[in-house]
């Protein structure tokens, strides 16, 4: 509880907490709490704070927070009640006395009106959810949804987070970018990346955690409660994260396109011809290439697990390629060059959920590079535009994408078919 010793040193007025007059004139039960209290109890408040306290049988706890400044603090110390009065001892000697009222066990309020006219509500927290949260989510729902705006976060065991990504704004920091987190309890403590840092953006985040297993069709679903900071208030926002497999079941499996996501966009502010459509990589928008895969009726399938075909139409004719592919869990290699060699090789991520009714296909920087170029060039000669025994004509239709794409994240959405 670090808010009481702050206040010790002056800092008295803390937006978030309520006043004791108006909030806590409750009737207290006079009998002894202390066992009652064992467990884990957390709160989160108006203005962004939180806190989560570990209290043990031997009357011992450990309180970790974050401040209004998004920076993390750990505690230690004793709690000792009797009736319904509460006395905090901490380990560094601040010591501190209050009221407490328990309801049905599952709030906990711990009054410091005396000097402070503050009060804390905790909620008890029955289940830990640090195990829940390990692994892949993808973000499908925030409160104000952009078009192309999508993250998945995979939630590792020694507690880094791994960001892969297309976000909205071309956020740099959110894109293949490496975190670390604590789950306490129902609370869930992010530490952003070292080059978000860089922007001036709070060090930590907190979030209240809902977990809800197999909540869909598509599996199990996690909620995020936070306060987040608009200029100089705090609102309320929450979104949803529905769990992605670590592993892929890609065998039989044929999806549809239906969407084009990118960030990070970096480039050379100049036209280019792909495909038959004008692209201008320094102003790249996902709307772009939306509308050219929608045109072209794009769609991939997964014979079996070492071949993918995709396909597409151009000048009315279909056009397909089956290539072999070595994955990796969520990594999957195409092997153009094994199909020809005048094509280059594709590193991309894809994910899907439960009931493989969803397929996202992410492509870094050096993938889109080379899979746009291979698409371009199979255009190109199916076309009769180009020899393909031009070593030099071909080279140059890579170069040409090598010297006006700087950077860009791009993510393919596709739906399993009818």
């Amino acid at each position: 509880m670090k808010i009481f010793k702050l206040m010790a040193i002056a800092l008295v007025a803390m937006c978030g907490f309520s006043s004791c007059s108006e909030d806590c004139d409750h009737d207290f039960i006079e009998y002894d709490y202390n066992k009652a209290l064992v467990g884990t109890w957390t709160y989160l408040a108006d203005n962004g704070q939180a806190e989560a306290m570990v209290i043990k049988e031997n009357g011992s706890f450990v309180i970790i927070g974050i401040n209004g400044n998004g920076n993390l603090y750990e505690e230690k110390g004793n709690i000792k009640v009797v009736h319904n009065k509460v006395t905090l001892a901490y380990e560094d000697g601040n010591t501190f006395e209050g009221r407490l009222e328990l309801v049905s066990g599952k709030s906990m309020s711990i009054v410091f009106n005396k000097d402070y006219d503050i009060c804390l509500t905790y909620d008890y927290c029955q289940n830990d959810l640090s195990d829940e949260i390990l692994g892949m989510w993808v973000c499908n729902e925030t409160p104000t949804p952009v078009e192309n705006d999508m993250l998945i976060i995979n939630y590792k065991a020694d507690g880094t987070t791994l960001f892969s990504g297309y976000f909205y704004e071309a956020r740099d920091f959110w894109v293949n970018a490496k975190g670390s987190y604590k789950v306490i309890g129902d609370l869930l403590f992010h530490r952003q990346p070292d080059n978000a840092l860089e922007t001036g953006v709070a060090q930590y985040s907190v979030m209240k955690l809902i977990y809800a297993p197999n909540a869909n069709s598509y599996g199990d679903l996690m909620y995020l409660l936070a306060n987040a900071r608009v200029g100089e208030n705090f609102v309320p926002a929450t979104t949803t994260w529905l769990r992605v497999k670590q592993h892929l079941d890609l065998p039989g499996q044929k999806y549809d396109y239906n969407n084009t996501y990118v960030s990070n966009v970096k480039g050379l502010d100049e036209d280019m011809t792909m495909m038959g459509y004008t692209f201008n990589i320094g102003k790249m928008e996902g709307k772009n290439l939306d509308k050219m895969l929608k045109t072209l009726l794009f769609a991939v399938e997964f014979p079996n697990a070492n071949t993918i075909k995709y396909q597409y139409h151009y000048n009315g004719q279909n056009l397909v390629f089956e290539a072999p592919i070595v994955v990796d869990g969520n990594k999957v290699t195409i092997k153009m060059s094994e199909f020809s060699s005048y094509y280059r090789d594709v590193d991309m991520y894809m994910y899907q959920d439960k009931d493989n009714t969803q397929l996202h296909m992410y492509m870094p920087t050096y993938a889109f590079i080379n899979y746009f170029a291979n698409m371009d060039l199979a255009a190109l000669a199916f076309a009769g535009e180009i020899d393909l025994t031009d070593e030099a004509a071909v080279e140059a239709i890579f170069k040409r994408m090598d010297e006006r794409v700087e950077s860009i994240n791009v993510s393919f959405t596709f739906k399993a078919s009818k």
